[in-house]
């Protein structure tokens, strides 16, 4: 699952949540699987995070060495 599909169905989940009938039951269920999708959301941002930055420090480094003196 990608980063779209997850988030995406997270804001299904929280709809069907804010509606009025919905069960104790389906409600505990959804929350459950809403906070699973939260952490598949959170590892896709946080690999996200840290390809920017290694690409970011890439880029510095390389302005650096061109930089004159």
């Amino acid at each position: 699952m990608n980063f779209e599909t997850a988030y995406s169905k997270l804001e299904e989940i929280v709809k069907k949540l804010e509606g009025q009938n919905v069960s104790l039951e389906e409600s505990i269920a959804l929350f459950n699987s809403g906070i699973e999708l939260s952490k598949e959301c959170l590892k896709f941002l946080n690999e996200s995070k840290g390809k920017i930055q290694l690409l970011t420090d890439e880029l510095n480094n390389l302005c650096e060495e061109f930089k004159p003196e």
